[in-house]
């Protein structure tokens, strides 16, 4: 699980069924130096959505297999957001 921050949404005209309800988020993922305080992230990733995370919120990402786990059925997710984040504390 990474943390990120939510810069963005994706809108999608044409879209699976299976993705009903959700919204899609431009995030930027943390690096090690982001808990440090630098300005520095991972290249931007699409997080699947369901708890209603805004733009500039941190969240808790999940990736690959356990991205999909929240669905009773198989379904194509690479990046869940898992949690909304109030706050967070970094010690060296």
């Amino acid at each position: 699980m990474r943390m990120g921050t939510v810069i963005g949404r994706v809108t999608l005209s044409v879209r699976t069924k299976k993705f009903t309800g959700e919204r899609l988020l431009l995030t930027l993922p943390w690096k090690k130096e982001t808990f440090q305080g630098a300005d520095s992230f991972a290249p931007a990733i699409v997080v699947y959505d369901e708890l209603g995370a805004n733009i500039g919120q941190h969240i808790a990402i999940s990736e690959g297999r356990e991205a999909a786990c929240p669905f009773p059925t198989p379904t194509p997710v690479d990046a869940y957001c898992a949690a909304l984040v109030d706050e967070h504390f970094y010690k060296n």
